[in-house]
């Protein structure tokens, strides 16, 4: 007997479906082995295990039925589903097709959908602008005018950059001119110095000031500035060669060796070729300032400078009055205030006793 004389089971009621043979099948082999139906399940997708089961063929199905061929899916296309038995496949509108045949298969993107605002309603698109239709205008705009500048605040500009001190004045040329004098004066105390110290040790006289030896040049200046208010006519080389004691020297002796020790210091100078240019001898007054002031002038850098000669007493009482006498040279001063420092500097000088031949002390070359 051949395999074609057989004939197949009879067909089941139609309340049943057409594949429950499968299905009465796949019962028998998860029931065998439901081990492996739970490992298969865990390890595959749902739809994969679900498309490999009603692949298979069961065992106890026909065998002489035979599978209908898939139909082939181009690009874009979704494969057709099968029609239920007894009933006519329903026809459905066919799509565009989204690619061309042979291209890549690339599934739309999904548009994002608009968030929400705050009061829960999605925000309204707004609509594309639109181009204008204005031809632009061939006439240029109007030049914009730059904004005013404010004007810079002037400075307060020295006077020719020359010097001032209270109502005294110096322009720039005179102040150039007192500067080179007070640069000589430097130079020149470096060789008057030592003749002063010898003459000190020989005839054992005090010095004092001796650190403040150089005048200030802030003094020197006023001095000159005044001089030149006093006398418009006169020039400030005129006024310079009046100062003579921007370098000055102290010495004291006591009242007993005072009058020799004058003389021996004059001898020593005529000696060493230092002329006497100023001898002021004010013992013999009888009020103000009591001393002997001189002026020499250096024998190798031609630079005056001063030499007073004191006593004890009359050292103390210039140092008490030293204050009294800067205010009264000061311009500022009135008559009636010069004529009160005056009187109270001859108190104090007029308390100084003066040595024996004092007064008659005269400068070198003079008989005494």
């Amino acid at each position: 007997m051949y395999a074609a004389d057989l004939a197949c089971p009879p067909p089941k009621p139609k309340h049943k479906p057409v594949n429950s043979c499968s299905a009465a099948a796949a019962e028998k082999t998860s029931a065998k082995n439901p081990a492996a139906k739970k490992q298969t399940a865990k390890k595959r997708p749902k739809k994969q295990a679900a498309r490999k089961q009603t692949s298979r063929r069961p065992s106890g199905s026909c065998p002489y039925r035979k599978r209908k061929p898939r139909p082939t899916v181009t690009c874009g296309q979704s494969a057709p589903k099968q029609a239920q038995a007894g009933k006519p496949a329903a026809k459905k509108p066919a799509k565009k097709k989204q690619a061309a045949q042979g291209a890549p298969c690339r599934m739309p993107k999904p548009k994002p959908k608009p968030s929400a605002g705050c009061g829960g309603t999605a925000p309204r698109e707004q609509p594309p602008r639109k181009p204008s239709t204005q031809k632009p205008s061939s006439q240029r705009p109007p030049a914009r005018k730059p904004p005013a500048r404010k004007p810079a605040p002037k400075k307060p500009q020295r006077r020719d950059h020359g010097w001032s001190w209270e109502g005294l004045y110096l322009d720039a040329a005179d102040l150039r001119k007192v500067n080179v004098y007070l640069v000589r004066a430097k130079k020149a105390e470096r060789t008057i110095s030592p003749q002063v110290r010898a003459i000190a040790r020989r005839t054992k006289a005090t010095m004092f000031g001796y650190d403040d030896r150089l005048r200030s040049p802030e003094s020197v200046k006023r001095s000159v500035a005044r001089d030149l208010q006093d006398n418009p006519t006169q020039t400030v080389d005129d006024a310079l060669g009046k100062i003579n004691d921007s370098v000055r020297y102290i010495l004291q002796w006591p009242d007993a060796h005072y009058v020799k020790a004058v003389k021996d210091t004059s001898a020593m100078l005529g000696r060493w070729k230092n002329p006497n240019i100023r001898w002021s001898n004010t013992w013999g007054r009888p009020r103000g300032y009591r001393a002997i002031n001189t002026a020499w002038r250096a024998g190798d850098s031609t630079h005056p400078y001063e030499l007073q000669f004191h006593t004890p007493r009359s050292r103390a009482a210039q140092k008490e009055s030293r204050e009294l006498h800067e205010e009264t040279g000061r311009p500022g001063t009135t008559s009636q205030r010069r004529a009160q420092l005056a009187a109270r500097q001859n108190q104090i000088f007029a308390s100084v006793p003066v040595p024996k031949g004092a007064p008659l002390l005269r400068a070198p070359g003079r008989r005494v």
